[in-house]
């Protein structure tokens, strides 16, 4: 299983990187702040699932673009706000995870922006009984 998993992940920083690697000389490059890089959502049943949103700020003059988030897993899904957001905004990118096995769990979810390095690795952790 965790093999399968980390095989899925390996594929979509591939793709990603392969996305990127096409137009990232013509891209302008934003600032991003991030407060929180890590959600512990402690311990539940393999029945519930968790909702969680990661914030992005841009610190920057220059838009910054979301231009794809990833998870790591079909049990995990996201959904952002914004596309562009301006100067001193924020993006809201929220997760949902439905467990699919018990046992410690840590699932992540990468951020493509234009910003420099490119991708934000966002977590979720904690133990599934």
């Amino acid at each position: 299983m965790k093999i399968k998993h980390c095989r899925e992940l390996i594929i979509t920083l591939i793709s990603l990187t392969f996305f990127i690697s096409c137009d990232y000389g013509t891209k302008k490059i934003a600032k991003s702040e991030i407060s929180d890089k890590e959600y512990d959502f402690g311990e539940i049943s393999i029945s519930d699932s968790i909702v969680h949103s990661f914030f992005i700020k841009n610190s920057s003059t220059t838009p910054l673009k979301i231009y794809e988030v990833a998870s790591s897993c079909g049990c995990t899904t996201t959904n952002f706000t914004k596309t562009n957001i301006g100067l001193n905004e924020h993006a809201s990118i929220q997760v949902v995870f439905k467990p699919d096995r018990k046992g410690y769990i840590e699932k992540s979810i990468i951020v493509e922006t234009n910003t420099d390095p490119p991708f934000n690795v966002f977590y979720l952790k904690g133990i599934v009984k």
